[in-house]
């Protein structure tokens, strides 16, 4: 386990990503399914290991841009799907949709798609590997990604700012699709002098595919290097770290009494509604009354 992962006690995979010309044999490779992101992103830091796929194994067209499979292949339809769509290019949309209204214009929308960088041309794999065997394989890591709760995560945005010398916030949450969120955004931070975290599965699609209480957390690769070794230095070092982490993960007295009421009430036997073994589900007689 990385030392950063080790020290916010990391309870999944830290994800590596990076680009190979073709899939690797030893890699999991999804074959069917839309979003890819629980193929490949979220299975990576549950289970660890390689995961990758190509332009063919990645069909979400999100995916052709957050992934690096050519970028955005049309900026205003995606900007029109994003806000509204104009009632005389409707049967030309998917589904016919009138737009998904996150944002009140197309005009609006297209300021915000404007960071997001295109990428590839769809001839290469990208590969999402757990954190320590990239490393120790000397992979070419573009992006280190992480799915958190919100203790760690705020851990890793306070880490990422120890020695940010710019203005400005160390992490943001710029609008993407999951997958730009948790690549193609980052690398294209990565290009900067002033690298900013990316976090990211606000994505309304996606974030069914994740815990309610995760978020992923993405950094250029040299970002994550910089963090690594600001940690003897940084708040991570001191004593009262510790405590806070302690206490942060200890149930807090809710979690412990509302398991306890509902191991109660459903361990407790036969009764009447409102009680005994489902009985706590409201409105529920148990058969066996």
């Amino acid at each position: 386990m990385s030392r950063l992962a080790e020290i916010i006690r990391l309870d999944n995979h830290a994800v590596a990503i990076y680009r190979e010309q073709t899939l690797p044999e030893d890699a999991f490779v999804p074959q069917n399914g839309h979003c890819t992101i629980p193929s490949l992103f979220v299975r990576c830091t549950r289970l660890g290991g390689k995961c990758a796929a190509d332009s063919a194994h990645s069909p979400c067209h999100g995916s052709k841009s957050g992934f690096g499979f050519g970028g955005i292949a049309d900026r205003q339809r995606s900007a029109w799907s994003a806000s509204t769509v104009p009632e005389e290019v409707r049967s030309g949309m998917a589904h016919g949709s009138s737009g998904m209204s996150y944002f009140a214009t197309s005009e609006i929308a297209l300021l915000q798609m404007e960071p997001i960088r295109d990428y590839g041309d769809g001839s290469d794999a990208i590969v999402f590997q757990d954190l320590d065997d990239a490393l120790s394989q000397g992979r070419p890591i573009e992006v280190v990604a992480f799915l958190v709760d919100p203790m760690r995560l705020s851990v890793l945005q306070q880490l990422a700012a120890f020695s940010k010398t710019a203005p400005g916030p160390a992490a943001i949450m710029p609008y993407g699709h999951a997958c730009q969120q948790v690549y193609a955004i980052p690398r294209g931070e990565g290009e900067s002098d002033d690298p900013h975290a990316v976090i990211g599965m606000t994505d309304l699609y996606a974030r069914r595919y994740v815990d309610k209480d995760r978020m992923s957390f993405a950094v250029p690769y040299k970002l994550y290097r910089r963090m690594e070794e600001d940690i003897d230095a940084s708040f991570l070092a001191k004593p009262r770290y510790k405590e806070y982490m302690d206490a942060c993960l200890r149930p807090s007295p809710f979690q412990i009494l509302k398991t306890h009421d509902i191991s109660r009430r459903f361990l407790a036997g036969p009764g009447e509604p409102g009680t005994g073994r489902l009985g706590f589900i409201r409105g529920f007689k148990p058969s066996w009354t």
